[in-house]
């Protein structure tokens, strides 16, 4: 299930307080998420990157889990984007067919108005439901990932860039580790 990006912290050159380059904190999508998120009570999942280690979280109601995982232990980072153009022509059709039998049984304008809603609505589906994975592969195999679409209540739109920005800092520290 995707999570939406609460905050999204990346600086090659600057660290914050806590000593880290990157800080990235989602919480679960849907209003229910925000609710708990404004009574402190969300289930978060966070990923935290020094220069000597990551640390990856993910809490849920019942408790959470937190690995630390040293520089050196991990060897590869991914990133990828992925666009809902399928479901977003099958809302687009569907909304073509039912206008069309609308048209033809009960009104040619009720149907032109389901026609324009389904592309409406394909439109807006399309629009908030873009994913973005980002993560990183331990040298034990275990993988260590998000997967992220946009957030419409806090207004965080993060690109391709961004997670982009996050893998070359983690590669930047683990090289700089390895030598």
């Amino acid at each position: 299930m995707p999570l939406v990006v609460k905050s999204w912290r990346a600086n090659a050159t600057e660290q914050d307080r806590e000593g880290n380059f990157v800080t990235i904190e989602c919480r679960q999508e849907g209003i229910i998420g925000f609710l708990l998120n404004l009574l402190s009570i969300a289930p978060t999942t966070t990923i935290k990157v020094g220069s000597n280690r990551v640390e990856f979280t993910a809490a849920s109601l019942a408790g959470y889990s937190r690995r630390l995982i040293p520089m050196q232990g991990v060897c590869s980072t991914y990133y990828g984007f992925k666009n809902p153009i399928g479901e977003a022509i099958g809302i687009a059709a569907i909304g073509l067919f039912l206008g069309i039998s609308i048209s033809s049984h009960v009104s040619g304008t009720v149907g032109f108005l389901v026609v324009l809603a389904g592309t409406g609505l394909a439109i807006l589906y399309y629009a908030l439901n873009k994913k973005l994975t980002l993560g990183f592969v331990e040298n034990s195999g275990v993988v260590s990932g998000i997967q992220v679409k946009r957030s419409v209540i806090e207004g965080k739109k993060i690109e391709e860039d961004d997670a982009r920005q996050v893998c070359q800092i983690i590669q930047n520290a683990i090289e700089a580790r390895a030598i």
